[in-house]
């Protein structure tokens, strides 16, 4: 058996404030980068980020900004309204970006760290790009 101790995961407190690579990630793989693409909120998240240039924020933050960006869409008032947007964030979107390694979410305080992924960066800018849309 393995030493788990050597190996934290991420529901051990020794994971919380650790960066990706001292978790001993690297950059996500392509497949966990179309993953985490693959829906609005999520892009929305990633493009937040690499917009605003920050690296941090918390959950209301995000929600307000992640809603914005749905309403510059077709998309209906109900899937921007910013509680709703708030509670699928915590519930879904930021835990499977968390599991991912994309951004570190701390359920406890709300808050959100980005450490930069230029795999996700580029992705989400493509995605930008070539979208009709503009949800990201």
């Amino acid at each position: 058996m393995s030493d788990q101790s050597s190996n934290p995961g991420p529901g051990e407190e020794t994971w919380r404030g650790m960066t990706p690579q001292d978790r001993g990630l690297t950059t996500p793989m392509v497949d966990d980068v179309f993953e985490a693409l693959s829906d609005w909120r999520r892009r929305a998240v990633c493009r937040y980020f690499t917009t605003c240039g920050g690296t941090g924020a918390d959950v209301g933050t995000l929600a307000a900004a992640v809603a914005e960006r749905g309403r510059e869409t077709s998309l209906p008032e109900a899937d921007t309204d910013v509680e709703a947007v708030e509670a699928e964030l915590v519930e879904t979107h930021l835990p499977e970006l968390h599991r991912l390694g994309i951004v570190d979410y701390d359920e406890r305080s709300e808050a959100v760290r980005y450490w930069g992924s230029p795999t996700v960066e580029k992705w989400a800018e493509h995605a930008a790009a070539v979208s009709d849309r503009t949800e990201f």
